[in-house]
């Protein structure tokens, strides 16, 4: 690690999210949808690769710290993949800058005891409103994979936001973890295709199904691409259709849509009944449009720095947005969570509960369903703190108000 990264590091934040590796062409006799993507090589099955395996609760200082002991233990290929953005990794720098220089304005001589840390969205009650972001191939970080995952969560209450691209399966997962969950989707292009995927997270519980938009094609991520690192089919591709034994070609028939548009979007939600977020969300004018077509929340995200390089930092468009979105439908947040100040930045500027992705995946590494469960603690526990020396005795209190005015 270069003596910059680790510098940024220790400021306190590292960067959220995951999602798949760059773009590749699927073979001549297996073809994909003209209007699909797929990463699938023909031997991608075969390469070996393990993650963590120890399980033990973490001493945690900050977030990240975790980032430079899971360097320590993972693959190369697998540690960097979790750490890096796409480009020139501006946006992801930008996540970690912008929320930094977001500063918080207490309240003092609150007369507030002890903060209440619950929230309400989409009909899930959450003891803090700190939820798992979706990241894909959390065999990754551990041999457990999202199963673990699943499993700290659980123990904390909060909820988890599911990948397509997990490597175990949905139903796996919705056993690990009974309580609140939601399932994220890349839609494939195939509606067959689609609609057994979206049926199945019916099926298993997922509350609500959040497609996301920012990702229809891969944005060259050059650290993948100098390591020649793809995720080993042989960690599992989960979510694949269940009629097709051949993991390859069950794999590319998960190929997703890169003609992304709105009716895909009621597509989703005509075939479920179920609330539907859509991820990516970076602009009032996309909001605006997502609830004039009915969707029920929007969830504000630039992949973690992982998408399109170049965006805004998550934290400064998350004001416009809410703006926008005027308290219609709830608003999910992430990019760059690592601390109380993170949450309640975004919190106070427009969201109802935010996520975090990367400091996860490390715990996971690190010390697996345990070390997920001291992540969500340490978090909520710096969170309470923050809102208890800001004077806001409970989630809705927070607002802009808390906001220091920046003096450029």
């Amino acid at each position: 690690m270069d003596i910059k990264r680790r510098d940024l590091l220790l400021t306190g934040t590292v960067v959220a999210a995951a999602a798949a590796t760059a773009a590749t062409p699927a073979l001549a006799q297996t073809p994909a949808p003209a209007n699909a993507r797929s990463n699938i090589q023909a031997g991608d099955e075969l390469i070996a690769y393990e993650g963590g395996k120890e399980v033990k609760r973490l001493r945690i200082i900050n977030t990240a710290e975790l980032e430079l002991e899971a360097e320590k233990i993972l693959p190369k290929g697998g540690f960097d993949y979790i750490q890096s953005g796409s480009g020139a990794e501006y946006t992801k720098r930008e996540n970690l800058r912008a929320l930094e220089a977001t500063p918080i304005e207490p309240h003092f001589l609150s007369g507030v005891l002890k903060p209440d840390l619950s929230v309400n969205i989409l009909g899930s009650n959450l003891p803090f409103p700190i939820v798992v972001a979706p990241m894909g191939s959390h065999g990754r970080a551990h041999v457990s994979k999202e199963v673990g995952t699943a499993a700290g969560v659980a123990a904390t209450g909060t909820l988890m936001i599911l990948s397509t691209v997990s490597n175990s399966s949905l139903e796996e997962v919705a056993t690990a973890n009974p309580g609140p969950k939601w399932m994220q989707i890349y839609l494939p292009a195939d509606r067959g295709v689609a609609r057994e995927l979206l049926q199945r997270a019916k099926a298993a519980g997922y509350t609500a199904l959040i497609p996301t938009i920012d990702t229809t094609i891969q944005y060259p991520r050059e650290t993948n691409i100098r390591n020649n690192f793809r995720t080993p089919l042989s960690l599992g591709r989960g979510n694949a259709p269940r009629g097709e034994p051949d993991p390859v070609k069950a794999a590319r028939m998960m190929a997703s849509k890169t003609d992304l548009n709105w009716d895909d979007i009621a597509f989703i939600k005509q075939e479920t009944n179920l609330p539907v977020v859509i991820k990516g969300v970076m602009s009032p004018v996309t909001a605006t449009r997502a609830i004039e077509r009915g969707v029920d929340g929007v969830y504000v995200s630039n992949h973690g720095g992982r998408a399109l390089d170049g965006v805004s930092a998550s934290i400064t468009a998350l004001p416009r947005v809410a703006d926008a979105v005027r308290g219609r439908v709830p608003i999910v947040f992430d990019s760059g969570i690592r601390r109380g100040q993170d949450v309640f930045r975004a919190l106070a500027l427009g969201a109802n509960v935010v996520a975090t992705g990367r400091p996860v995946m490390y715990g996971l590494a690190l010390g697996g369903h345990l070390g997920v469960q001291s992540v969500l603690e340490y978090l909520r526990n710096d969170l309470y703190i923050v809102m208890q020396l800001a004077g806001t005795p409970d989630i809705k209190s927070i607002t802009r108000d808390y906001i220091a005015p920046r003096i450029a």
